[in-house]
């Protein structure tokens, strides 16, 4: 029911090569790999006609801060590196 009632083709997800993949909302763009939990997925397949895929299972999760948590030594990028890069090659 809430596959068939709250999720419209074209806006939460798309149906691409027969496959049904999400989009992100904030972004629009296609999240590859991602699947919805919970059998929303499959009920989404099955409303779309196309192949049901099996369920998939999370075994763990993690936030992103201790995820980053596990280095030691952490860095960053940015878009004007270009030229501080003499700067950088002595660091």
């Amino acid at each position: 029911l809430k596959a068939f009632s709250l999720f419209e083709k074209d806006v939460e997800y798309v149906v691409i090569d027969n496959k049904v993949m999400i989009v992100d909302e904030q972004t629009g763009r296609i999240m590859d790999g991602r699947r919805y939990s919970d059998g929303l997925h499959q009920a989404i397949e099955a409303k779309e006609n196309v192949k049901i895929e099996d369920a998939t299972q999370t075994f763990a999760t993690v936030t992103l801060q201790n995820y980053f948590r596990m280095y030691r030594k952490l860095s960053g990028m940015t878009g004007t590196a270009i030229t501080e890069a003499g700067g950088f090659w002595e660091i």
